[in-house]
């Protein structure tokens, strides 16, 4: 009797580990596989959305960066609209002072003519 009970669990413990049927095996493989195919498509949506990423953020920089030229690019014909206004009032200025003392205005010139004319011969 001891060994129907030995033989009885033994054979238990062997029907527990007896290996899965060709079905169970083909059908888990198919399941694999499927999980397989699930996983790429995944990832192949992961892949373009990441690469919308990458453009979205390219086409934002580039925006930024054409809105800071333009920026600069106003704010220098402004500066140099302001420097030319400035120089056309120095102009009118000195045109009006020449105007009003003529003389002075030809003694200055004929002075830095003369300094220029001795800094040249050296």
């Amino acid at each position: 009797m001891a060994n129907e009970a030995a033989g009885g669990a033994g054979g238990r413990a062997a029907t527990s580990r007896t290996p899965r049927s060709e079905s169970d095996l083909a059908r888990d493989a198919e399941a694999l596989q499927d999980q397989i195919e699930a996983l790429k498509k995944d990832i192949a949506t992961i892949s373009a959305t990441l690469a919308d990423l990458v453009k979205s953020g390219l086409r934002e920089g580039r925006d930024t960066v054409r809105e800071k030229a333009d920026r600069y690019r106003r704010q220098g014909q402004e500066q140099a609209e302001a420097a030319i206004e400035e120089a056309r009032a120095y102009g009118e200025a000195l045109e009006a002072r020449i105007s009003r003392n003529p003389f002075s205005a030809v003694l200055v010139a004929l002075g830095l003519g003369f300094l220029i004319g001795l800094l040249s011969r050296r």
